[in-house]
């Protein structure tokens, strides 16, 4: 099956989007033009990889609905990206100099995790070990 690219750049573009929305929210900001520079930022960085990620990984991205790989990469951005800015806000002060450095790379790699889950196979391996740990019939 050949690669849709017109669909992979539309699809990398509103994830990018997304994500760089969620992370540069997150990241703390002194001012408002800060944080769109955030915003701006990630998104730079994320649509791109999305994009190579979906181009790379076609085939699987068709093989399930794209509508569901977008619930799952929703869902996973948010958990990613906010549960390892929040820990790592609580850990190191949200006003410190180190928080400004740590948390932007604290949502890059909530994205990663959200890729990997996304693009990489990573829901069907936490599915099945889910559904092998547990009683549940699917």
């Amino acid at each position: 099956m050949s690669v849709n690219r017109g669909s992979a750049v539309s699809w990398a573009i509103a994830l990018g989007l997304f994500a760089g929305s969620v992370a540069g929210s997150v990241v703390p900001a002194e001012t408002g033009a800060a944080e769109l520079r955030h915003i701006v930022g990630f998104v730079l960085v994320f649509s791109p990889v999305i994009y190579l990620l979906i181009v790379r990984r076609w085939a699987l991205w068709q093989r399930k609905s794209p509508s569901v790989r977008f619930v799952v990469f929703v869902l996973s951005t948010l958990v990613g990206i906010g549960v390892l800015t929040t820990t790592v806000s609580l850990v190191v002060g949200p006003a410190e100099n180190a928080a400004r450095v740590v948390e932007p790379l604290a949502a890059i790699v909530g994205f990663a995790v959200a890729a990997w889950v996304t693009f990489d196979g990573g829901a069907e391996r936490i599915w099945s070990e889910l559904l092998s740990r547990t009683d549940i019939e699917w």
